[in-house]
């Protein structure tokens, strides 16, 4: 299975932010620099007291849908 790391830095204020918006997707990059899109619902179980920060791990099937996504590294 293919997956891609994602440092995230996104405070308390912009995950409240963004649970507020329309918006369906998230464009993030990867540490490598090359651009995801993935919906935001993914980022739900990861929203911690001080938001998300961290070294994350997307996996994604050969088709590119959304298989999981868990915390590495600080």
């Amino acid at each position: 299975m293919p997956s891609v790391y994602l440092r995230l830095n996104i405070s308390t204020t912009e995950c409240l932010d963004f649970y507020n918006s329309q918006a369906s997707n998230v464009k993030a990059y990867t540490v490598d620099g090359r651009s995801v899109v993935f919906p935001r619902r993914i980022l739900k179980s990861l929203v911690g007291h001080d938001g998300i920060r961290g070294l994350y791990r997307m996996t994604y099937s050969d088709t590119g849908q959304f298989i999981s996504i868990e915390r590495v590294a600080n």
